[in-house]
């Protein structure tokens, strides 16, 4: 595989807020690690903020083991159970009178009680060290007194308020939001739940995003002409904001791993990643093969003409394929085969290796096409090709 990224340049890191989604930010750190990329400054919302104290200390293998064992009862005074069916909106067997219970609490106590979370955070997060990091680390607030977003240097805040400002920083509503240092703040995320805007004004120009999908504001940034943005963001399911789940996390770590080396070695594929050797003119002698295959095998036939302007855009608008080109085409379509066979998702593979796969699953007999394509197709054939 090639790396897209160049190991000699320095590189800045913009954390989103995402809540119990935080783990997939470590993985998309890790991929960074492995790969020597090197970072020289960290930004943070909410949860990213908290990630940013490990990337400032450099303690990648603490924070993994940190999120595997993170669970609500780190981060909230309330019953798991309930939590836990009320982020998913799982109301399935949801005992009514714990759940009423839970609401009283809550509204009596103007929020969820936190308390947890801020003995977490001391327990994680060495507040020596971050000062003492040799990276620039910046902490994004807002300030419901003064109206406005912060943006603080972890190095300017005094000493003994490191703790009280990345609880500021991921004050959502639902939390017993208290007062520290006399004032009120909110989530990040409510100003800027990804943090490029403070990297850029601190004059850092190749920037990573990672995003966790996160509802919040994404604030528009004004990039200079030489600053190189790289972004990072999921599209498989990494859980709800409040969903502090050890397998989860697990699931996110790695889910986060992946999606980096998505981004440095310019992996193909939506939901596979794929080490790409072939061409588009490879990807069209397979995908005209399979067609063929599977015409044979429904008792149909078609000319080349016809398979290009009618079957295999057939094929594409089942497949919901992207980009414009025939290995785009073909790479979607077996993104869906792979899934319908149940092929590990998490693998970095070549094109060969997972047509291989594939066709373990598919014998010739049926055509090679996953039933994910063949509905309507079956019957698009019938009545124009038979």
């Amino acid at each position: 595989m090639e790396l897209k990224l160049d190991r000699n340049r320095p590189y800045a890191l913009a954390l989103a807020g995402g809540g119990a989604r935080g783990a997939y930010e470590i993985g998309v750190w890790d991929a960074l690690v492995q790969a020597g990329i090197s970072i020289t400054a960290v930004s943070g919302t909410s949860i990213g903020a908290m990630n940013g104290a490990f990337v400032a200390t450099g303690e990648l293998q603490r924070a993994k083991e940190i999120w595997k064992q993170l669970s609500y009862r780190d981060v909230m005074d309330a019953d798991p159970v309930i939590l836990d069916k009320l982020s998913k909106k799982d109301l399935s067997d949801l005992d009514l009178k714990q759940a009423a219970e839970f609401f009283r609490q809550a509204i009596q106590g103007k929020g969820l009680n936190i308390d947890p979370m801020r003995e977490t955070m001391r327990r994680v997060i060495d507040e020596k060290k971050v000062r003492e990091s040799s990276l620039a680390y910046y902490i994004v607030t807002c300030s419901v007194d003064d109206k406005k977003e912060l943006e603080l240097r972890a190095s300017d805040i005094p000493e003994g308020e490191l703790y009280d400002m990345l609880l500021a920083s991921a004050y959502l509503p639902v939390f017993r939001n208290e007062k520290l240092g006399g004032k009120r703040y909110l989530d990040g995320g409510f100003m800027d739940v990804m943090p490029v805007h403070v990297l850029v004004e601190n004059g850092y120009r190749d920037i990573i995003g990672v995003s966790c999908n996160a509802v919040g504001v994404k604030r528009k940034v004004d990039l200079p002409e030489e600053t190189n943005f790289y972004e990072v963001s999921p599209r498989a399911y990494i859980g709800t904001v409040l969903e502090f789940d050890p397998k989860q996390s697990e699931q996110n770590l790695r889910t986060g791993y992946y999606d980096g080396m998505r981004l440095l070695y310019g992996l193909a594929g939506k939901d596979y990643y794929i080490d790409r050797s072939y061409s588009e003119e490879n990807a069209y002698s397979l995908l005209l093969t399979f067609t063929e295959t599977f015409l044979s095998s429904s008792g149909s036939k078609a000319t080349l003409r016809e398979i290009n302007e009618k079957i295999l855009p057939k094929i594409a608008s089942r497949a919901k394929a992207g980009g414009n080109d025939y290995y785009d085409l073909l790479i979607s379509a077996l993104e869906v085969a792979a899934k319908e066979a149940g092929i590990e998702q998490m693998q970095i593979y070549t094109e060969d290796e997972l047509i291989s796969r594939v066709l373990a699953c598919y014998p010739l007999s049926d055509g090679v096409l996953p039933r994910g394509l063949q509905s309507r197709l079956l019957t698009f054939l019938e009545d124009n090709f038979r």
